[in-house]
């Protein structure tokens, strides 16, 4: 590749900055989105629990769950699971815009790197 059509280009492998105020709202953003993927797996995870205990008997007469909490947890279940992917989807969103403006991404909730 000739040099100045080199130099032209690998600019563009950089990535492009954002402001620091821009780069927090991002990363804000982000781990709202991954604390509603937690939320929601939380949710979903109890929602299968309770279909998966419908048949379970506490005594000989009384059912761990009445047939209708059992039907509105498989109605929060198909509620659920949409919102789900979507939360899942806008956090490969941001992390797609994290990696191309360079921003660091948290180990933890509480320990940023710079």
């Amino acid at each position: 590749m000739h040099t100045a059509a080199h130099s032209t280009f690998a600019d563009l492998v950089r990535p492009v900055g954002l402001d620091v105020e821009a780069q927090d709202r991002l990363a804000t953003a982000w781990r709202y989105s991954l604390r509603e993927v937690a939320d929601h797996l939380l949710f979903i995870r109890q929602h299968l629990a309770t279909i998966a205990q419908r048949d379970e008997m506490l005594t000989a007469t009384i059912r761990r769950h009445s047939p209708k909490f059992v039907g509105y947890a498989r109605q929060q279940l198909a509620y659920r699971l949409p919102l789900y992917l979507a939360a899942v989807r806008r956090v490969t969103e941001y992390e797609i815009k994290m990696d191309l403006h360079g921003v660091a991404y948290a180990r933890s909730s509480d320990a940023w790197e710079a």
